[in-house]
């Protein structure tokens, strides 16, 4: 499934080999600045602006985290016009090549779901393969309780990734285990909005839509590309969004005519 990818931002298989010692290898391409997780809190001094009356700065720097969650956007897009679940959607498993280009990446929980509208842990389950571990801090609700799925629980996933990026690295749900976890969303908690000037409500709500209770009252993931997109090109056109990829933090802004 993967050789068949061709998005910018989805990470592409370009071949495999069996090894000497008869070991399957996936050749994929070199991504110079490795996953977003890790660039996230090696640069997160660079990535920081202390000073709330520094509100140029601060645009810049939202402008730059949101050209990454629209990049992170484009690329779940359009995996899920190919009907595919990711299922492990998180900042850890998205990578950054030399360009900067975001690429969604890690398949190794997906699954593609062709005609059914669902994917079920209790499938591999039944399949013979065995129970799988789950990253339970950026699942869903319904995943969580019942096993499910779909778009809109990558949506979820996507929001926690998004919540990632603007606190820089940062663990979500900070100081509740993972065992407690599920009682803690079923009782109406989310994530807290980031302890980051360049986040602002706006973002956070952006966010906040992504984690309903209710699987179909999250946007999708086109929606999610529109609402992002917009929010970007109110920033006073700091990022050229015809350009997949972000170079860097010295953005030149548009000159108006």
């Amino acid at each position: 499934m993967m050789a068949k990818f061709d998005h910018p931002n989805v990470m592409k298989l370009l071949g495999v080999s069996i090894s000497e010692s008869r070991t399957l290898l996936i050749i994929m391409p070199f991504m110079h600045n490795g996953n977003l997780l890790s660039y996230l809190r090696n640069n997160r001094a660079d990535l920081t602006v202390e000073n709330e009356n520094m509100t140029e700065m601060i645009e810049e720097m939202a402008a730059y985290l949101l050209s990454i969650c629209l990049q992170i956007a484009r690329g779940m897009e359009y995996l899920a016009s190919n009907q595919f679940v990711h299922r492990d959607l998180a900042a850890r498993n998205c990578m950054i090549d030399l360009n900067h280009v975001i690429k969604v990446a890690d398949f190794g929980l997906s699954e593609e779901i062709y005609a059914r509208n669902y994917f079920r842990q209790a499938d591999m389950q039944e399949s013979g393969e065995g129970p799988v571990k789950l990253p339970v801090k950026w699942m869903a609700l319904e995943s969580l309780n019942d096993g499910v799925f779909s778009e809109k629980s990558d949506v979820w996933s996507f929001g926690v990734t998004c919540w990632e990026v603007f606190s820089l690295g940062r663990n979500p749900y900070p100081g509740v285990d993972p065992f407690s976890l599920m009682r803690y969303l079923d009782g109406g908690e989310r994530l807290d909005k980031p302890q980051n000037t360049a986040c602002s409500q706006e973002i956070y709500c952006i966010m906040s839509e992504c984690w309903d209770s209710e699987p179909w009252k999250r946007p999708t993931f086109s929606e999610l590309v529109t609402a992002i997109s917009a929010s970007l090109q109110d920033m006073a056109g700091y990022l050229d969004l015809t350009c997949p990829s972000v170079t860097g933090l010295s953005h030149s802004r548009s000159v108006d005519s």
